[in-house]
């Protein structure tokens, strides 16, 4: 993409991110990646990640969970 700015300041109906997110080769490590950077917000490997909330808690499992499904984490927990 031109503008690596977007994927930060995405909103939840971006549709466009999140189907590029879909095809991408990249997508699970993308994942593993974001679960490893602090304060990640913006769409990730197709989810959009919210800046705080219950949303973010629940997208940063939808993020682990397709890196455990490409055998990159542990699958999360379930309370």
């Amino acid at each position: 993409m031109a503008d690596p700015d977007r994927w930060a300041e995405a909103s939840v109906d971006d549709a466009d991110l999140r189907t590029l997110c879909r095809g991408c080769p990249r997508r699970f490590l993308c994942a593993k990646d974001a679960l490893n950077t602090p304060g990640i917000e913006g769409v990730v490997s197709a989810v959009f990640v919210p800046k705080e909330g219950r949303g973010r808690t629940f997208a940063l499992r939808q993020l682990q969970s397709l890196a455990a499904y490409a055998g990159l984490a542990d699958q999360p927990e379930v309370p």
